[in-house]
């Protein structure tokens, strides 16, 4: 199996693994693939960043969703913001 040292530019993941760390980083990968894509990621660079960075960013992602805002947009907003905003998008859709 051919390992990537250099990670280069690239935050893309060798082509045959992509899957296998999708499925890991979300969770529904079965215990024999998540060990094996773990498994290849601790040793190939590309591939760990990939897994790392995903993991993260759906952990950030599934947070954002369980978070309600405190206050709706509808409200956080003063009349006169929204109706400046409001006249922008009769100007756009114009």
């Amino acid at each position: 199996m051919n390992f990537h040292k250099d990670p280069g530019d690239s935050l893309e993941p060798c082509k045959h693994m992509e899957s296998m760390l999708n499925r890991t980083a979300e969770g529904s990968a079965p215990k024999l693939m998540e060990l094996y894509a773990r498994s290849h990621a601790a040793r190939c660079v590309r591939c760990g960043n990939f897994l790392t960075r995903l993991t993260a960013l759906l952990r950030s992602l599934r947070l954002m969703k369980s978070e309600k805002p405190s206050t709706p947009v509808e409200e956080s907003l003063s009349p006169d913001r929204w109706e400046a905003i409001e006249s922008r998008w009769a100007e756009v859709e114009g």
